[in-house]
C-alpha cells in the first residue's frame, strides 16, 4: 500500500512520492512501476531480493530499483521481476529457482542481471518459475522451470527439476 502503516486498506489509496507512472506490474507480495523517465520503482516484500536495491529489507514506499535506466516496459513474477530496456535487452531479479532470472545459473539477484542472449525484446512476462519474452522478429522466448513443459520447447518432462537456466525459443509459434 505504500503509507508507513501496516495496517491495510479496503478503498484505493495513493502510493506516496510515486508520479509519471505508465505502468504497474505485481509479483509475489511486491509491487513495481515504471516511470516516464525509464527508472523502475518497488515496493513490499523483499526477502529475497525483489525490490531490486541491493538489500533485502522490506518497504512501504516506492525504492528505486538500482542501475536500471531507459526501461520501456516492466513484469512482475514470483518473488522477482522483469525489465525490457529502450535497446531492447531484459534485465531481471530476486529469486532464481529454477533459473528464472535467465541469466545461466540459479542464484538469486539483489539487483538486474541481463537475461543471457536475448535482444531485440518489445514486450515480457513473468510467471512463478519462468520468465517470457516476445522479440520484434514475432519469436517467443523462455527460460525457467519446465516441470510442466512451460519451456514450450517441445520436452514432455514431468521431473520438476528440468529446467533451462537461459531463454530457448518456444516452439510452433
Amino acid at each position: 500500500m505504500g503509507n508507513n502503516s501496516n495496517a491495510g486498506s479496503y478503498v484505493p489509496a495513493r502510493v506516496p512520492s510515486l508520479a509519471g507512472v505508465t505502468a504497474i506490474a505485481a509479483g509475489s507480495y511486491t509491487a513495481y512501476a515504471l516511470k516516464s523517465d525509464g527508472t523502475v520503482w518497488a515496493w513490499g516484500l523483499n526477502a529475497i531480493g525483489q525490490l531490486g536495491d541491493n538489500c533485502t529489507a522490506n518497504s512501504d514506499v516506492p525504492v528505486q530499483v538500482t542501475g536500471l535506466r531507459d526501461v520501456t516496459a516492466i513484469a512482475g513474477g514470483q518473488l522477482g521481476a522483469y525489465a525490457v530496456k529502450a535497446d531492447g535487452t531484459v534485465w531481471a531479479w530476486g529469486n532464481n529457482e529454477n533459473g528464472k532470472l535467465g541469466n545461466g545459473s540459479t542464484i538469486d539477484s539483489y539487483v538486474p542481471v541481463q537475461v543471457t542472449g536475448l535482444s531485440g525484446v518489445t514486450a515480457i512476462a513473468g510467471g512463478g518459475v519462468n520468465g517470457y519474452a516476445l522479440k520484434r522478429d514475432g519469436t517467443v522466448w523462455a527460460w525457467g522451470g519446465n516441470g510442466f513443459g512451460q519451456l514450450g520447447n517441445g520436452s514432455t518432462s514431468t521431473d520438476l527439476t528440468d529446467l533451462s537456466s537461459v531463454p530457448v525459443q518456444v516452439r510452433n509459434l
